[in-house]
């Protein structure tokens, strides 16, 4: 018996994904949790206007590129997950939370 959490998570992932509260071209950024007071530890992902995730971390490396089904994406799941990942950054904003 699968777990029906799982089951909901793959439901989402596997299907085509954008979140209207989203905007293209907006960078969505959160401070990790254990910065010590340097504030250095940025995740940032950002969206282009056909739907390609990018990633980057601290703008240490190149950005990752996530590109949709349309544009060659293989990784179709990880581009959903960041989605999902920028509108909980974009939540966390939102309330203030720190980072």
């Amino acid at each position: 018996m699968s777990d029906p959490c799982s089951a909901k998570i793959k439901k989402i992932l596997e299907a085509p994904l954008w979140i209207q509260e989203l905007k293209t071209q907006e960078v969505y950024s959160r401070l990790h949790d254990d910065h010590d007071g340097e504030r250095k530890g940025h995740i940032m992902v950002q969206f282009t206007p056909d739907g390609d995730a990018w990633v980057n971390v601290d703008q240490l490396f190149p950005s990752l590129r996530f590109r949709t089904f349309g544009g060659g994406g293989v990784s179709l799941r990880t581009r959903n997950a960041l989605v999902i990942l920028a509108y909980a950054m974009k939540l966390d904003d939102e309330k203030r939370l720190p980072g």
